[in-house]
Order: structure tokens, then C-alpha cells, then sequence
């Protein structure tokens, strides 16, 4: 039988996503109703404007301060940070007790509850760029139970093109460069000598088909620095998921994962966390303890470790950076995410990799950290949502920048879900339903289903890989462009 705390923990580690039922089990339909029910409760907070909560961001020109962000500050510049924000709360009589966070880095300024005389005073201050309203983010998505037709053993995989994205508009079309074998028009030049003094023509033409060899191993070159990822066998005792096993897995021993998420679970034996890097964004709860389940889903299919128990993950035993934004009820903010990214952008180096699996409505002021951290050489893997809308309005989803990959979900069939999120931001689609993870409390399970648990799967292949490839397209995307299916190799 299932006690309640073992209830618990299976429902809190479903997140941004819909549960679908893994077999006719009584017990699984239970816990499905009961998440069902509570997703819906979760969804009429997600996205609304948290009323008289602000962010506010500094014009960086003003101080001098560099858009590489606090790593590249001076003692002086970010003095002159600190003294500004100072200034500004004096001036406007901002409390304390209203400030939600604050900005040091790329994006500069703070978060807090303002009177609508302080907002009026802020926008009009010759050092502030901007102004935007703080909006809510909830992990957990009400999410329609999508079961996906079985093919006869599933479709097979195309051609393995190897697509190289990173600009956020991944899909590419084929053109067809044979027209021209017209020329072989070659029986009329028989006219007498004519083709005597053109025989040094043709050898022109010879260096001609030289040229094209050279092309070839241009292509293969990127392939080079990042192709050297260390393949492994699962050892004894370790499950393989399906979706790993699909993805592609390795080593990711040596490379780092920054997961903005719900925390993660400090004492599971399948993860390795650093500890030393890893902060809670939220004010007043330092805390970095998964007590949602959402981030220790996320960790474990990125990063688990091959070690004889639990489950492989897609660059076994990378280190994990947590970095938390939501609470144990799965409530989290905007200011908390540009917090988390500002902290990635000021920690990480070239070559680490972000996961977000998360989202909100608009907010001009995420996607551009989330870029200037991208024009660093930080690689980002983030959700493309679960709302079966274009992710053109949803931030930072659409950001479209090099180093920016975001992801919709597929089945184990290579057919889109149905709640995916997609449109011309999407780069890769990635198995995200019915997944196995580690869980809250040790052990792996469940995690359910959802774009969350796609983009981890290409979190896995940048930290092994550095860029990400693709075999076949997906089935049924829902718009012009099918998602190329994310792959190791």
C-alpha cells in the first residue's frame, strides 16, 4: 500500500507538466486525480501580475558599468550599484520590508512592493532604464492527459541530419542543387577543333571538383572540438530509461549544470550537487532543499550518476548547481529567475550549461539576461511550456539568440504532445512524456510529463556535446516546421 508520505512525494514531483497514467494500475489513476485537481488550483495563479510588485532596472550606462556584468565590475562599479539603489529607496521612502530582490550583475536595479507615487517617481528618474510588473511563475501546469496512438514499434527515424542550432529557428529546409546536368550538351561541341584549344579549359575545370573537397571537412571541423564525449555502459544495478536510452547518454564527469528550479534533494545518492555554488534566490529562506520534487526531476535526467543503483542520466555524474526560485509549493517570480540568471551570468564560465524549466508571460527584462549570459558562451536549455500555445509570447522561451535552445516534448513514439508549446523559437522537440527521474526522498519513479522534462534532455546533450544534434523530425508538430528530434550524436 502507499502511505501518505510516499503520496506526497510523488505528487509534489510533478511539476509544469500533466501526469499520464504509465498502466491500469489503481494506484497511479489515484495519484493522478489527486494531481489533476490540484494543477488546476496552481494554473489561475501562473502568469498574473503580482499586484504592486515591481521590477526595476537601472540604466547600466549611467554608472559605466560593464555588460559583462559583476564578475567584470570594479570595487567602484559596483559601489556605485549599491549607493544608486541606496539613493533611490531613500528618495522614493521604499521600506525595507518591500524589497524582493536585488540586481547586481548584467541586469542592474531591484525588485519590491511600491506605492503608486514610488512607481511614478520611478519611472520618471533619469537613472532608470524601466519599470515592469513582477509576474507569478507555478511550477505545476494543468495538463490535459495526452495518450499518444502506438505505432507499430514506434517510427522509424529519418535521415540523420546533423542540425546545428542555436539561433532558436533550428528548422532548416533541403534544397535540391541538381540542374546541372543540362550541360551535357557536350555532343554539339563536336564541332571540329573548337574543343581543341578549350582542352585547357577543361582542366580549370578539374581544381573546380578540388574546391568542393575542401568544403566537406569544413562541416566535420565543428563537429571535432565537441565530438569528444566519453560513451558509457550502464552498470549493474542501474535503470535505463527509455528516454535516456533514446536521447543518447555519456559521461558528464568534469561538466557543470546550473538548474534554476525548486532546489534539489541534498541527500539523494543518485545526484551530485555542489554544494558550494549552489543559493537560494528566494529572500528569507537560504535553503537550497528540494521540497517540491520539480528540480530533482529535472537533476537526475541531466545528470544521475552511473553508480550501480537508481538511473542513468544523460551526462551521468555531472556536477549540479542549484540554484532555487521556487518554493516548496512550487511558487516562484520572475525577479527570482532574473536573480538566478544574473547569478549564473557573474559565476558561471564558457561552456556550462542553464536548464529552465520554467516560464511566465513576457518580461523583457529575463530575456535579456538570459541572453547576455548566452553572448558569454553559456549554453541555455529551456522549456518551450505546456499550454499548447506559440511560445512566441512566453519568456524566456522566446528568446531567439546563439547558445539558446528551447525545447518542446515528444512521446516515446516520436509524436509531438499534445500540450506542447511550439512555434518558430522552438529548436529541438525531446522525449518529455511518461519519464522516469530521481524523486524527492531517494529512488527514482514517476516524474509524469511535460516540456520541463524535455529540456533537461538537451541540458544533457550540450554539457556532453556542446551543441546538439538531431535524427529525423517529430511527428505531428502543429506548426509549419516539425521539431528536429534532439540527439547525443
Amino acid at each position: 500500500m502507499m502511505n501518505n508520505s510516499t503520496l506526497f512525494k510523488a505528487l509534489s514531483g510533478l511539476a509544469l507538466a500533466s501526469v499520464v497514467t504509465l498502466s491500469g494500475c489503481q494506484k497511479e489513476d489515484f495519484m493522478e486525480e489527486q494531481f489533476q485537481t490540484n494543477a488546476v488550483q496552481v494554473n489561475a495563479q501562473h502568469g498574473q501580475a503580482i499586484p504592486d510588485q515591481y521590477i526595476v532596472v537601472f540604466k547600466n550606462g549611467s554608472n559605466k558599468l560593464s555588460s559583462t556584468g559583476v564578475s567584470a565590475m570594479t570595487i567602484a562599479g559596483r559601489s556605485a550599484t549599491v549607493a544608486m539603489r541606496e539613493r533611490m529607496l531613500l528618495a522614493t521612502g521604499i521600506e525595507r520590508e518591500a524589497i524582493k530582490q536585488t540586481f547586481e550583475g548584467n541586469v542592474n536595479g531591484f525588485a519590491a512592493r511600491l506605492t503608486k507615487n514610488q512607481l511614478e517617481q520611478l519611472r520618471n528618474n533619469p537613472e532608470v532604464a524601466y519599470v515592469e510588473q513582477d509576474r507569478i511563475i507555478m511550477l505545476a501546469k494543468p495538463g490535459t492527459d495526452n495518450t499518444t496512438t502506438k505505432g507499430n514499434g514506434g517510427n522509424t527515424k529519418g535521415g540523420t541530419d546533423t542540425n546545428t542550432k542555436g539561433n532558436g529557428n533550428g528548422k532548416k529546409n533541403t534544397t535540391e542543387p541538381t540542374p546541372e546536368e543540362p550541360a551535357p550538351t557536350e555532343p554539339t561541341p563536336t564541332e571540329p577543333a573548337p574543343t581543341e584549344p578549350t582542352p585547357s579549359e577543361p582542366t580549370p575545370v578539374e581544381p573546380i571538383p578540388v574546391e568542393p573537397t575542401p568544403v566537406e571537412p569544413a562541416p566535420t571541423e565543428p563537429e571535432q572540438p565537441t565530438s569528444a564525449y566519453t560513451k558509457i555502459t550502464p552498470l549493474a544495478g542501474e535503470t535505463l530509461p527509455w528516454h535516456i536510452a533514446m536521447n543518447g547518454f555519456g559521461d558528464g564527469t568534469g561538466k557543470t549544470v546550473w538548474v534554476i528550479d525548486s532546489g534539489v534533494d541534498t541527500d539523494h545518492p543518485d545526484l551530485n550537487i555542489d554544494f558550494q555554488r549552489s543559493v537560494s534566490l528566494i529572500y528569507g529562506d537560504a535553503s537550497i532543499e528540494d521540497g517540491f520534487g520539480h528540480g530533482t526531476n529535472v537533476a537526475g535526467i541531466i545528470a544521475a550518476k552511473n553508480n550501480g543503483t537508481g538511473m542513468v542520466g544523460v551526462a551521468a555524474n555531472a556536477s549540479i548547481v542549484a540554484l532555487r526560485v521556487f518554493d516548496n509549493t512550487g511558487y516562484g517570480t520572475v525577479s527570482r529567475a532574473i536573480s538566478a540568471v544574473n547569478y549564473v551570468n557573474n559565476m558561471a564560465k564558457p561552456g556550462d550549461v542553464v536548464n529552465m524549466s520554467l516560464g511566465a508571460g513576457i518580461s523583457s527584462t529575463l530575456d535579456n539576461a538570459v541572453t547576455a549570459a548566452a553572448s558569454k558562451g553559456i549554453l541555455f536549455a529551456i522549456a518551450a511550456g505546456n499550454s499548447a500555445t506559440d511560445c512566441s509570447v512566453n519568456s524566456p522561451a522566446r528568446v531567439n539568440a546563439v547558445g539558446v535552445y528551447t525545447v518542446s516534448a515528444m512521446d516515446r513514439y516520436q509524436n509531438f504532445w499534445a500540450s506542447s508549446n511550439y512555434g518558430a523559437p522552438v529548436d529541438f522537440a525531446a522525449p518529455g512524456v511518461s519519464a522516469t527521474s530521481t524523486r524527492i526522498g531517494g529512488g527514482i519513479g514517476s516524474a509524469g510529463s511535460g516540456t520541463s522534462l524535455a529540456a533537461p534532455h538537451v541540458a544533457g546533450i550540450l554539457l556532453l556535446r556542446g551543441e546538439v544534434f538531431s535524427q529525423g523530425t517529430v511527428n505531428g508538430d502543429k506548426d509549419s516546421w516539425p521539431d528536429p528530434i534532439a540527439s547525443v550524436e
